[in-house]
């Protein structure tokens, strides 16, 4: 069995809770005072961009969805007009079916009104 050096551990217990007591991380002497100084020396230049450059994927966006809008509500109009034209012609076929006019009768009244 070995004996243990009571003092000799007494010791280096005392220097170990002396030390823990201690802040064992230390700045140098006006590190803190210069430090945004340095920082913003280290960090790359960056070109300031203009305005228009930063509005620019805005504005294309507003016209592609002007551009999205104007063209459905052209196909809808479209649409609607080409249904009414086709509704109008039905219903003057059914007029002139149920009038009894041929159309000899109604060349000549076409001819005629020129």
């Amino acid at each position: 069995m070995h004996k243990t050096n009571h003092i000799g551990m007494m010791k280096e217990e005392d220097i170990l809770t002396q030390r823990a007591k201690e802040n064992p991380f230390r700045t140098p002497e006006g590190y803190f005072e210069q430090f945004d100084q340095r920082l913003m020396e280290r960090l790359p230049r960056k070109r300031r961009t203009s305005w228009l450059r930063r509005a620019m994927p805005y504005a294309a966006a507003v016209v592609l969805v002007a551009g999205a809008a104007g063209t459905l509500y052209w196909q809808a109009n479209r649409q609607q007009t080409l249904a009414e034209a086709e509704a109008q012609t039905e219903y003057m076929n059914e007029m002139l079916d149920y009038s009894l006019v041929d159309n000899m009768e109604i060349a000549e009244y076409l001819t005629e009104a020129y």
